[in-house]
C-alpha cells in the first residue's frame, strides 16, 4: 500500500501481515472484526483464535523517530476459544469486556488491566491469557443477528442479544463471573424455515427482526414529576425510573419499539409496540429490503434506516398525533403463540432521503449492485456517520442534528422562523473507500472487514478484503467543532443570522459526487480499461470539482484584499494605541516611585514608634498598682495557707491519738466484764418483779387521785 493511504504505516506491522497471510479470501459478507477505543486498536486473528490489541497513539509517535522500531502488539488470549466463525466485536464502553459473536455463537472476553508505558496491558506483556466465556443455550437452527452493550447498565455488564427466531435474550455477564441469562421474551413469530440456508424465504422475511439500536432515555412516568423544576426532578429521579427503548428494524422496513426498564424491571416481558406509523405515508413503505438501523442520541432522536439498494431514510421519533376528523382510533394488539404487538404511540417522521454508489459505474446503463450495508456512529461527532458495504465505505453528513441541538437550545428564548429546523441543508453522502468497480466480477468479493476511528484528529482505520489496511485522515466540510462558552451570552437586541465565511466557502465545495479511493480486482485491466478510467475521473474532476475550486479561489481573494484593507487600519489602531499605552506605563512608573517612597517613609515611622514605646515601657515602676494589689492579695492567700497547713497537722496528731484511746478502752471494757451466778441471777429477777407490780399499783394510786382531785 502507498503512504498516502497508510500513512500511520500499518501494513508495515507485524501484526497485520501475518493477518493478510491468514486471510483466506473467501469472505463474502461485510463484517467488523476491528474496533477502535481510546487510540488502542483490537482485531481478531481466526487463525491463532485470539484478540490482538494495538496502541495506535503511540505506533503514530514512535514511527517519526529515527530509532528502530519493534511492533508494539499484544496477543489477548482467551481461556475458552470460540469454536464458531467470529464476524464482529464489540467493546463495552468502560473497555473491561469484549463480546465476540457469528452467526453461531458468541463470547465474552474480559479485558485486562493496563499500565506501564504507553498504558499497555499488564505493562506490555507479549502475550497474556483473558478470562472468557462461551454462549452456549442456542439451539443448532438459531443464528445472531445483533449483540450491543446496554447503555443503561450500571456496571456495564448486560450484554443484549437478537436471534433469528425473533427473540431477545438479555446476559448479565459480571467481571469475574459466569454470565447468565437474565431474560428473554420474542418480538415476532418463530421462522417455520431454518434459518441457516442462504435462499431467503419470503413468507417470514418480513416478519424477521434483522437489526436493533437503542433509543435516547426517558422517563417510565413522566408524570410524576409535572411541574417540578429541573434541579427538583434530577434530585428526585431514581435509576430504575429511567428506560431506554429499543428500536426493533424487520427485514420488510417496519420498525418495532420496545419498552419498559429491561434491567431493573421484575416483569418477565417487556411491551413490545409495533409496528411504527411512518409519515409521509408511501406504497412501499419505504421498501421491502431493509438490512440496519442506528438511533442517534439528540432530542427528538433522529432514526437512520439502511436498506439493501443503497438507500438510507432520515426519519425523527415523535408522539404520533391522534388525528382528529378520525372519531374511532385504532386500539389494537397483534397476538402470536407467546408475544403480543400493542398500539404504539410513537411514529417515524420521514425528512430526507439519500441513495449512496454502491460501487463506481461510468453509465446509468450499467447494472447496479445491492448488498447489506451496515452503519457506523461516530463518538466524537453527532453530525455525521459512516456506512461499510461490500462496495466501500461511505461517509454520511447529517446537518439536521446541529439544527435541532439549536432548536432546543433556544427552546426557552422566543421561537423565530431562523430557529426551526429546516431542510434546506440536505444530508450528504461522501464516497471515502470503493473496492468494486465497473470491472470486478459479479461473483468477486470485495467486502470490508473491519471499521474502526481514531478521534481528535479523526482518522478511519478499514481492513479489506485483501488484508490490506487503509487509514485516511476523515474532513467533514460541514462541521465546525461547536465551541462552548464559559457563560452564555444574553443580549437583548434582536438576533441576526449571519452565515460564517468558512461555511460560506464549505457550501461553495458542496458535492454530490465523490471520488473515493479505488481498490481495483486483482485481474489487470487493458490499457483502454485504464484511459477510459482515467477520463471518466478527469471529466468528474472538471466539472464537479474545478469549477468550485476556481469559484472559492475568488472568493477567498476578495475576503484577502478586504482583509488587507482591514489590517492596514487596524495597525494603525495599533499604533495609536502603542503610544498611549507608552505614556500609560510612564505615569505608571512615576506612580510607583511615588508609592515606594511613602512606603519606605510609613515603615520608617513605624519602627521609630515601636522604638518609643519599648523606652517608655522600659522607664516605668517595676509594678503597676493593680500588680501590686494582686501581688498582696496572693500573699495573703500564702499565709492563709500556711495556717491550714498547721491545722492540718494538729487535726491528724489528734485524730491518731483518738485512735490510740479508744483502743485501750476497748481492752479495759473487756477486761472489767461482770459474770453473775445462779443465785444472784434468781435474787434479780425476784427483785425486778416486785418492783414492777410496786410500780403498777402506784400507777394506779396516780390515776385515782387524779379522778378526785378532777384533773
Amino acid at each position: 500500500m502507498s503512504s498516502c493511504t497508510d500513512p500511520l504505516h500499518l501494513n508495515e506491522i507485524q501484526l497485520f501481515k501475518e493477518l493478510k497471510r491468514n486471510l483466506s479470501g473467501s469472505t463474502d459478507e461485510t463484517r467488523n472484526i476491528l474496533e477502535i477505543r481510546d487510540d488502542i486498536l483490537y482485531v481478531w486473528n481466526a487463525d491463532k483464535c485470539c484478540l490482538q490489541t494495538l496502541n495506535v497513539g503511540a505506533t503514530r509517535g514512535k514511527f517519526d523517530e529515527d530509532i528502530p522500531y519493534q511492533d508494539p502488539f499484544q496477543t489477548l488470549q482467551p481461556t475458552d476459544p470460540p469454536i464458531f466463525e467470529v464476524l464482529n466485536i464489540s467493546i463495552n464502553e468502560t473497555a473491561t469486556q469484549v463480546a465476540i459473536w457469528g452467526n453461531l455463537g458468541i463470547a465474552v472476553i474480559e479485558l485486562p488491566k493496563r499500565w506501564g508505558k504507553d498504558a499497555a496491558f499488564q505493562g506490555g506483556k507479549e502475550i497474556i491469557l483473558c478470562a472468557s466465556h462461551c454462549f452456549g443455550d442456542f439451539s443448532a437452527t438459531t443464528e445472531i443477528r445483533k449483540a450491543r452493550w446496554h447503555p443503561g447498565s450500571t456496571n456495564d455488564s448486560h450484554l443484549l442479544v437478537l436471534t433469528s427466531e425473533n427473540i431477545f435474550r438479555l446476559y448479565e455477564c459480571e467481571i469475574n463471573g459466569t454470565p447468565k441469562l437474565v431474560k428473554s421474551w420474542k418480538v415476532g413469530r418463530t421462522p417455520m424455515t431454518s434459518t441457516r440456508s442462504k435462499v431467503p424465504n419470503f413468507a417470514s422475511l418480513g416478519d424477521t427482526a434483522v437489526d436493533f439500536d437503542f433509543a435516547t432515555p426517558t422517563l417510565r412516568k413522566p408524570e410524576l414529576f409535572a411541574g417540578q423544576d429541573i434541579n427538583e426532578a434530577k434530585n428526585s429521579v431514581d435509576w430504575n425510573q429511567i428506560e431506554w427503548p429499543i428500536l426493533v428494524l424487520r427485514g420488510n422496513g417496519e420498525v418495532l419499539i420496545v419498552r419498559e426498564n429491561v434491567l431493573y424491571d421484575n416483569s418477565d416481558k417487556p411491551v413490545v409496540y409495533g409496528s411504527l406509523s411512518m409519515y409521509p405515508e408511501t406504497d412501499d413503505n419505504y421498501g421491502i429490503d431493509s438490512c440496519s438501523i442506528m438511533c442517534i442520541q439528540t432530542t427528538p432522536p433522529i432514526v437512520v434506516i439502511a436498506m439493501c439498494n443503497g438507500k438510507i431514510y432520515h426519519a425523527i421519533l415523535l408522539k404520533e398525533t391522534p388525528d382528529e376528523n378520525v372519531d374511532d382510533k385504532k386500539t389494537w394488539s397483534q397476538y402470536g403463540s407467546s408475544y403480543s404487538l400493542h398500539t404504539p404511540d410513537d411514529a417515524l417522521y420521514i425528512f430526507e432521503c439519500i441513495e449512496m454508489e454502491l460501487g463506481l459505474f461510468f453509465t446509468d446503463d450499467d447494472k447496479k449492485y445491492n448488498c447489506p450495508i451496515y452503519v457506523h456512529n461516530d463518538k466524537g461527532n453527532k453530525s455525521r456517520y459512516f456506512c461499510s458495504h461490500n462496495a466501500g465505505i461511505h461517509m454520511v453528513s447529517l446537518p439536521m442534528v446541529s439544527q435541532l441541538d439549536n432548536y432546543i437550545n433556544n427552546m426557552n428564548e422566543k421561537i423565530e422562523d431562523s430557529f426551526l429546523p429546516s431542510l434546506s441543508n440536505e444530508s450528504s453522502s461522501h464516497y471515502l473507500i470503493c473496492t468494486r468497480t465497473k470491472h470486478t466480477e459479479i461473483d468477486e468479493p470485495t467486502p470490508i472487514l473491519g471499521f474502526g476511528l481514531i478521534q481528535e484528529p479523526c482518522v478511519l482505520i478499514a481492513l479489506l478484503h485483501t488484508g490490506d489496511v487503509v487509514d485516511l485522515s476523515v474532513i467533514d466540510p460541514h462541521y465546525l467543532p461547536r465551541v462552548e462558552l464559559s457563560e452564555p451570552v444574553v443580549t437583548s437586541a434582536q438576533k441576526v443570522n449571519k452565515e460564517s465565511f468558512d461555511m460560506y466557502i464549505k457550501n461553495l465545495f458542496k458535492n454530490d459526487t465523490s471520488q473515493p479511493i479505488t481498490k481495483l480486482g486483482k485481474q489487470s485491466m487493458t490499457l483502454k480499461e485504464c484511459v477510459e478510467l482515467l477520463f471518466h475521473v478527469t471529466q468528474i474532476f472538471r466539472r464537479q470539482h474545478f469549477v468550485r475550486q476556481d469559484k472559492a479561489r475568488e472568493e477567498i481573494n476578495k475576503k484577502i484584499r478586504a482583509l488587507k484593507a482591514l489590517k492596514t487600519h487596524l495597525l494603525k489602531e495599533t499604533d495609536t494605541l502603542m503610544e498611549t499605552k507608552k505614556e500609560l506605563q510612564q505615569t505608571a512608573e512615576r506612580l510607583a516611585e511615588r508609592y515606594e517612597d511613602i512606603k519606605d517613609k510609613q515603615e520608617e515611622l513605624a519602627r521609630r514608634a515601636e522604638e518609643v514605646l519599648r523606652l517608655v515601657n522600659y522607664k516605668e515602676p517595676s509594678m503597676s498598682p493593680s500588680e501590686r494589689a494582686e501581688a498582696e492579695e496572693l500573699k495573703r492567700m500564702n499565709d492563709k495557707i500556711q495556717d491550714l497547713r498547721v491545722r492540718l497537722k494538729q487535726l491528724k496528731k489528734k485524730a491518731n491519738q483518738q485512735s490510740v484511746l479508744m483502743e485501750n478502752t476497748e481492752i479495759i471494757e473487756k477486761q472489767k466484764e461482770i459474770i453473775f451466778s445462779k443465785n444472784q441471777v434468781e435474787a434479780i429477777r425476784e427483785n425486778l418483779s416486785k418492783m414492777t407490780k410496786d410500780i403498777k399499783n402506784m400507777v394506779v394510786q396516780v390515776k385515782n387521785l387524779e379522778e378526785e382531785v378532777g384533773m
